[in-house]
């Protein structure tokens, strides 16, 4: 059935004429109107009244309709009811969903982390290289007992709504981390750990009482420097020598022990351990004696107390060797101090000080300790890398002296060297500065590879380089024929004319060129 529109101020009208609706108020019921869109008159009255027609729950999918309440308003039931009435259960409260902080995402992972991480030291740091290799229980307990700690805020901090379970988990990796010590105990240390406080203060080695017997003094020995890496490596090599190095500074361990297994032909996986702020190094594949390592460990510290039963070298290290000069009187050729400083870089460990020291040398007039200095140049280019050769091949055409031997030297140096590997050109240059004809079958070898990189000093050694050039030239590729016809060209003699006579028939015109011009420059030094 279609009701009234139930807005009590407001009529909701349809035109006749055209259909469109419009609201008027009340009082224009029963009156004549005039449609504003086509003009067309009319009365309201019941026929123009747009009528609502009645719906129920349920019939009509209108979104707008949910916001009206369901649940019917609670009314007053007549005191004469004899029936129960219906009663709602309250609605249920919503806990509000929370997402979790992005920090306290990261303070759980830390502290997860830091447990696995020192939970993994603690279980292999103590095999032989490892980091807590030496390190004794007590110092163990306390990285556990810190990490423990900082597990503990952090996952405290991580849960502020769970604090009772986050005690927990912090109590849990506490206990775990602090048995480990006790379960691991492989690298501790042994028989008391020397400490800095009771060493003296000269940096000397620490005194050790006479014991009563030559076995009790090797095992006491033995105690204080924690022995056992020395004797698994003697099993493997009886020729293996130890070296404990008393103050060594961490950042100079590596200069050290490249420098032992650089001149001493050592393994490189020759260790170092360290020992309460001293270190063992083990050297393996050695074939010198142990005067000989101890004469090189002389270079940077004051050797002590060798032992021959137990193959161990003590060796208290000058720290202030490692230091480099001052820049200033390093790098001013007219300070007095320039040749003198310059030498002590020289004869560092470090390669690398060693090289620039050269480099500064190289362009100045040797005034100073000139024979000094090109001995250690000749002991440098012997122990050095591709870098310092190229920069002591510049610097010894100034330095090096007629007999003073640096040729013999630095032949050897480029005999040595490994197929494939760079060779210094300098240090070639060197030799044919010098004219040093014992070089020439080196060099010529050199040639043959690389024709065109070691055309120019082949050449400089002179006429004594034709014999091998004339011998080795019906055999010779395109390009090391090209190369012996240009260097005949500059050393050839009246010898070297039938040969060339004989290749100029069948050479093509750019070879043809450079034989006309050889025999031309032959044909002038007649």
């Amino acid at each position: 059935m279609d009701q009234p529109h139930a807005d009590a101020e407001k009529l909701s009208i349809r035109c006749p004429g055209c259909g469109q609706r419009f609201k008027v108020g009340l009082e224009l019921r029963d009156r004549m109107v005039e449609c504003g869109t086509c003009e067309h008159r009319f009365r309201v009255n019941d026929e123009v009244v747009v009528r609502a027609k009645k719906f129920y729950p349920g019939e009509r999918r209108v979104p707008s309709l949910d916001s009206f309440a369901r649940v019917p308003k609670s009314v007053a039931a007549p005191s004469h009811s004899t029936f129960q009435t219906v009663q709602y259960a309250p609605e249920p409260v919503h806990h509000p969903i929370e997402a979790t902080s992005p920090l306290r995402l990261l303070l759980g992972f830390s502290a997860v982390l830091i447990a696995v991480i020192v939970a993994l030291l603690l279980i292999f740091g103590g095999s032989p290289g490892g980091v807590l290799y030496g390190t004794g229980q007590s110092k163990r307990l306390m990285l556990a007992g810190f990490s423990a700690l900082v597990c503990g805020v952090l996952l405290i901090a991580a849960n502020p709504r769970a604090r009772g379970r986050a005690v927990v988990g912090a109590l849990a990796a506490a206990a775990g981390l602090l048995s480990l010590p006790f379960v691991f105990t492989t690298g501790s240390e042994t028989g008391g750990p020397v400490t800095e406080s009771d060493r003296p203060s000269d940096g000397s080695p620490i005194a050790v009482a006479p014991p009563s017997s030559r076995n009790e003094a090797v095992e006491a020995l033995k105690k204080e420097i924690v022995y056992e890496p020395m004797e698994r490596a003697l099993e493997s090599d009886p020729n293996a020598i130890g070296i404990w190095l008393h103050g060594l500074r961490e950042f100079h361990r590596l200069q050290v022990r490249d420098y032992i297994v650089r001149n001493s032909g050592a393994s490189p996986s020759s260790h170092m351990y360290p020992r309460s702020g001293d270190y063992l190094m083990v050297v393996t594949g050695v074939k010198e004696d142990l005067s000989v390592l101890a004469r090189l460990c002389e270079r940077f510290g004051e050797v002590r107390r060798p032992s021959e039963e137990l193959r161990i070298i003590e060796v208290v290290v000058r720290n202030d060797s490692f230091q480099e000069g001052p820049l200033d009187k390093l790098t001013d050729p007219a300070n007095p101090a320039f040749y003198e400083l310059n030498k002590r870089e020289l004869e560092s460990i470090d390669l690398e000080r060693a090289r620039r020291a050269v480099n500064r040398l190289a362009p100045v007039e040797p005034k100073l300790y000139r024979k000094d200095i090109v001995k250690r140049m000749g002991e440098l280019v012997q122990e050095g890398d591709a870098a310092i050769r190229f920069e002591i091949g510049k610097a010894l055409p100034k330095w090096s002296e007629p007999g003073d031997g640096m040729e013999a030297i630095v032949r050897g140096v480029i005999e040595k060297i490994p197929p494939g590997e760079d060779v210094a050109q300098s240090l070639v240059t060197f030799l044919a500065i010098r004219n040093d004809q014992a070089a020439i079958p080196l060099v010529d070898q050199l040639w043959l590879l690389e024709p065109n990189k070691w055309e120019q000093s082949y050449g400089e050694l002179g006429t004594g380089i034709e014999d091998k050039l004339l011998a080795r030239f019906p055999e010779t590729t395109v390009t090391q024929r090209m190369s012996a016809v240009r260097l005949l060209d500059k050393v050839g003699t009246a010898k070297s004319v039938p040969v060339l006579e004989g290749a100029r028939a069948e050479a093509d015109p750019e070879m043809k060129m450079l034989i006309e011009r050889a025999l031309e420059s032959i044909g002038k030094r007649k």
